[in-house]
């Protein structure tokens, strides 16, 4: 199939010195990187737009804005969404995409642990129509290690919400272990240095391990962050008859670290949360 995608914009983020050098090795494709100030003309002269998004109000504006991609953009324009969003959010930009022929995909980027000096693995999980997949799954490629096409809809954002979960209850097991270790009067170190290569030392926490050990709560997403989508996933739970329990726990253990250490505070805040609420104090 001859590539019809051969000028495309990447709008936002990017771990894009991940994905630039990657995607610069598509055949044909002349790539231009925008900040988020700088798209309001991207539709012009452009096949593909890429966006990547640190937030729902970011992408609120990228795509449906005064300016935004789907504002006058041409019919058969082809909009890709790295983005972690909501649901309802991506729903928005379906409807307006398709009232004026843009060819929309759902393909948020899930960041897997590095291997030795290598960069980390991206996964794309890429919903939407199969047919504009089948067109620009080349591009996705050329961002993304792997990818996998999960449906017709908004598979993609129900997949980041389910690692969402897996990803929340993971670190809050993990914190209260620590913590628990802590009280009981093991060191600090010797008790990460077990986690990290026993059965359950998940490539998650072994991400984390290092920084933890030198009291380095420093992590991606943001509590609040983390605390947002959790509250997302509980919401789809409810609403389809899922009881998640631990996501619940999670979530609270979440909110308390959030009104400690405030919605800037990274993910592994939960840990000084923790060891507040029950007055230990953990060795450097």
């Amino acid at each position: 199939m001859a590539n019809t995608l051969q000028h495309v914009a990447w709008i936002g983020k990017s771990d894009a010195a991940a994905h630039r050098s990657k995607l610069a090795q598509c055949a044909g494709v002349d790539v231009k990187y925008l900040d988020l100030h700088e798209f309001a003309d991207v539709k012009a002269g452009f096949d593909a737009v890429i966006s990547a998004c640190a937030s729902e109000a970011e992408l609120r504006d990228v795509a449906l804005g005064p300016h935004g991609v789907l504002r006058g953009a041409r019919p058969g324009l082809v909009y890709i969404d790295t983005s972690h969003v909501s649901e309802e959010l991506s729903r928005e930009i379906a409807a307006l995409a398709q009232s004026v022929g843009v060819r929309y995909l759902r393909a948020p980027i899930t960041k897997g642990p590095a291997s030795g000096e290598e960069v980390p693995a991206y996964t794309a999980m890429v919903s939407g129509p199969q047919e504009v997949f089948d067109v620009a799954r080349f591009l996705v490629e050329g961002f993304s290690q792997k990818v996998f096409y999960l449906g017709q809809d908004e598979e993609a954002r129900a997949m980041t919400r389910v690692l969402d979960v897996m990803s929340g209850v993971t670190l809050a097991m993990w914190a209260e272990a620590l913590v628990f270790g802590e009280a009981v009067g093991l060191d600090w170190i010797a008790m990460l240095n077990v986690m990290e290569t026993s059965a359950i030392g998940s490539p998650l926490i072994q991400d984390h391990a290092a920084h933890v050990a030198k009291r380095d709560f420093a992590s991606s997403p943001r509590c609040g962050e983390m605390t947002e989508r959790l509250a997302g996933a509980l919401k789809w739970g409810k609403s389809s008859g899922v009881v998640l329990t631990l996501t619940g726990l999670a979530h609270q253990m979440y909110l308390g670290a959030l009104r400690q250490s405030g919605a800037d505070a990274d993910r592994t805040a939960i840990i000084p949360y923790l060891e507040s609420a029950c007055g230990q104090r953990a060795s450097s």
